[in-house]
């Protein structure tokens, strides 16, 4: 088998691979993944943040079983689902 060499200027490849991403953009062959938001976890201070509280309210309410902790190595992570049912019921 030969192979076949093509020279090009700069310029010309710049054209070229240009032209090549506007057609398969324009083909819809690349389309954004949307986000899946049910595994998004929060550390402490995210949690607090979202709920607008301090540490202190946070392990408070993780001790009433208001919100679970989940537990990964000694981080204590929050589900984003679990904030957002807090703040819904509030």
């Amino acid at each position: 088998m030969q192979g076949n060499f093509l020279m090009l200027q700069k310029e010309d490849l710049k054209e070229v691979v240009a032209e090549m991403v506007q057609e398969v953009l324009g083909k819809g062959q690349f389309k954004e993944q949307p986000v899946a938001n049910d595994n998004v976890y929060y550390n402490r201070d995210e949690a607090c943040a979202h709920l607008h509280i301090t540490p202190s309210t946070l392990w408070r309410m993780q001790k009433a079983g208001k919100i679970k902790v989940h537990k990964i190595g000694r981080r204590n992570l929050y589900s984003k689902q679990d904030i957002d049912n807090l703040i819904e019921k509030a």
